[in-house]
């Protein structure tokens, strides 16, 4: 994965008949934005023979669709993508953080690897828990409630979206309609019924609680290992904690679904006859 901004180096090796490195009397290369626009550089010429080279400078983030094409001698096609993160990809652990977890040093060479693993775990835990970063989402409803994700930070704006009039937010004290919030429970509650409306809340846990944030160390950790060859080829041996439960996916090892309390199921109710 590459950064907005970021040199995206892209290459093709075009061969002969022989299977041998060779030119091709012309070669472009067409880039697929996320947009759905296209841009096409060429011809390019050869950094050696057969081994073209140009270095895309990433303007947008999301799926880049890459197509080269040789034409004349040698013609053949190549299809490949890359992607590029967003400025802010979402992710609420930081890579020293996660570097300092795992023990690893500081110029091994795996950095960008780590990055995502780190992105991986923190959609993974989000998936199950909503959001941990904060960001801002807008909710719509009718009645006089509106669910919202769960931890709510602030209500940005209320607003009716039949007549675009804003909803303020109730005043019990004056005896003012409008909204309230129950942050904890995610839930919008209006003193009368408005309409449709459409609510502009940020959600996210801040500051980041011990045991979410100790969870996506564990899983970055757990995704990590069992991504790695032991030094006799196969996979590594799995520690107690990362055994699959059944009914629980391997992937989500069960101290993680414990330090995120998705280990509780209710109390069942017995009926004694």
């Amino acid at each position: 994965m590459f950064d907005l901004g970021d040199p995206v180096p892209l290459s093709i090796s075009i061969t002969d008949t022989a299977g041998q490195l060779a030119d091709a009397t012309e070669v472009t290369l067409t880039i697929t934005l996320p947009d759905g626009t296209s841009t096409v550089i060429g011809p390019i010429a050869s950094t050696s023979p057969g081994v073209y080279d140009h270095d895309y400078v990433a303007a947008q983030a999301g799926r880049h669709v890459v197509r080269w094409v040789a034409t004349g001698t040698n013609a053949s096609a190549f299809t490949d993508s890359f992607e590029v993160a967003p400025a802010d990809g979402g992710a609420w652990l930081g890579l020293a953080e996660v570097r300092e977890h795992l023990k690893k040093s500081v110029g091994d060479g795996d950095d960008e690897k780590l990055r995502g693993f780190i992105a991986a775990g923190c959609s993974m835990i989000e998936a199950r828990i909503g959001p941990v970063a904060p960001v801002t989402l807008t909710f719509d409803g009718c009645g006089r409630t509106v669910i919202l994700e769960r931890p709510a930070i602030a209500v940005i704006s209320v607003v009716q979206v039949s007549t675009g009039d804003a909803v303020p937010e109730a005043d019990p004290l004056a005896g003012t309609d409008g909204w309230t919030l129950d942050a904890g429970a995610g839930l919008l509650t209006l003193s009368r019924d408005y309409g449709r409306v459409r609510a502009t809340v940020r959600v996210g846990r801040v500051p980041l609680p011990g045991n979410v944030r100790m969870a996506g160390l564990e899983l970055i950790a757990h995704l990590w290992r069992t991504s790695q060859h032991n030094t006799s080829g196969g996979r590594p041996s799995l520690g107690v904690d990362e055994t699959v439960v059944p009914g629980v996916s391997y992937a989500l090892p069960y101290n993680v679904r414990q330090l995120l309390g998705l280990d509780k199921r209710p109390q069942e109710h017995l009926v004694v006859g």
